[in-house]
């Protein structure tokens, strides 16, 4: 069985090799009048319509875009999902001028979320997350990064991950887990001591147990120093896991530094670079991570150099950071258009943001992120044949009609 989607103003985002950086984030080839054969969940064909109507005759269903754009479906490299409640009384609070860092101190913030979390049954959060996760599908994100990090102990760590792992066996979309292991002290311990802990208890049940695909880690004077950082780290690199950091959101503390010299794929928030920081992108592998939907949502100030990043040949990924407290927005749609409008990307650009480039930096770019022959075939259909249009109409679902492995989007 092999159905065709025809008619459309395809945008492959391919590169030959991602992550895109610089001046290609924002060169898009464009099939024009393309038509795309779907197989057994994977892309099989992509080229112009009348000759993919030539060469197969006989396909099971047809989807005529009718002029629409086709584009790979959204990557979402940065989230805190699985979680179990909201946060909506901080937003309040800050909103009323206390600080994200304050209410963190007392009984808000990621311990509060750990609260929310321990006290619920997995099935209970299993539910939950879904209920998320189907929302997500429906403004497109295919694929997409969940974190532990509200457990806060060895076992409620542990759990977390497990969770991912069977919600995975749940959803179609793309999912990969991250063990964010230093994310905020649990009480118990001083930050050194629970370094300890990750290094010669967490990671190695993790990893032994197949739970993370890589590792992240929140440098910030209210949570690890780039030298504690740095220990995990290392131990990670030697478990050959995917290396991520948190960097640079509230000060400069020197994290990006060190996550650059590590090669880390992803780096994250970026509000506080240097022009040194900025520089040292253009001449690595690693991604700046950009969370506009944070700085929306926290009303917060500088942004991240984005521009600057692209002008010194950076690889830029746009992403949610999905979590109740500090960005409660998984609609990739409306992050798009507050990258567009807070930092300055061209809808273009925003593209290959949302595709490939996190695609990189999950480490699942050989399987989504464009549109590709043998590639998952994780495809949407906008409702419009122009691309500025999903950032113009903010707030709006351009989705049309979108594939996730091959199945439609109900």
């Amino acid at each position: 069985m092999y159905y065709l989607i025809i008619h459309g103003t395809v945008y492959p985002v391919t590169t030959p090799r991602a992550p895109r950086r610089g001046g290609e984030l924002g060169s898009q080839s464009i099939v024009a009048d393309g038509a795309i054969v779907i197989k057994d969940g994977l892309i099989q064909a992509l080229g112009p319509t009348e000759d993919i109507l030539q060469a197969y005759r006989s396909p099971d269903q047809i989807f005529d875009a009718q002029g629409r754009i086709v584009i790979p479906g959204f990557v979402d490299c940065h989230t805190h999902l699985p979680f179990a409640g909201w946060r909506a009384d901080e937003y309040r609070s800050r909103l009323l001028g206390q600080s994200y860092q304050n209410l963190g101190r007392g009984e808000g913030g990621i311990a509060r979320s750990s609260r929310q979390l321990n006290i619920q049954s997995d099935e209970q959060v299993l539910t939950f997350t879904e209920s998320l996760t189907r929302e997500m599908l429906s403004t497109g994100t295919t694929a997409f990064e969940m974190k532990s990090g509200y457990g806060l102990s060895v076992q409620g760590e542990l759990r977390q991950l497990a969770l991912i792992q069977r919600l995975k066996s749940r959803l179609d979309q793309r999912i990969t887990a991250t063990g964010l292991f230093l994310h905020a002290l649990p009480q118990e311990y001083t930050a050194d001591n629970w370094v300890d802990v990750v290094i010669d208890e967490l990671l190695p049940a993790a990893h032994e147990r197949q739970l993370v695909d890589a590792v992240d880690v929140f440098i910030e004077s209210t949570a690890f120093t780039p030298e504690q950082a740095q220990r995990f780290l290392h131990a990670a690199q030697r478990l050959n896991l995917i290396l991520r950091v948190h960097s640079d959101q509230f000060s400069h503390m020197g994290g990006t530094a060190l996550a650059l010299a590590l090669g880390a794929r992803g780096i994250d928030h970026l509000d506080h670079l240097t022009s040194e920081d900025v520089a040292a992108f253009g001449d690595s592998r690693s991604v700046a991570v950009l969370l506009p939907a944070a700085t929306y949502s926290m009303n917060h100030q500088p942004f991240p150099p984005a521009r600057d990043l692209i002008e010194h040949n950076a690889a830029i990924a746009i992403a949610s950071d999905f979590n109740p407290g500090t960005a409660p927005i998984s609609h990739m749609p409306l992050i798009i258009s507050l990258a567009v409008h807070l930092f300055g990307l061209t809808p273009e650009e925003a593209l290959s943001a949302t595709t490939i480039n996190p695609a990189y930096v999950l480490g699942i770019e050989q399987e989504v992120g464009s549109i590709e022959v043998g590639k998952r075939a994780d495809l949407l259909i906008l409702d419009t044949d122009q691309l500025e249009s999903i950032p113009y109409r903010a707030g709006h679902n351009p989705i049309y009609q979108g594939f996730v492995k091959g199945k439609q989007i109900r």
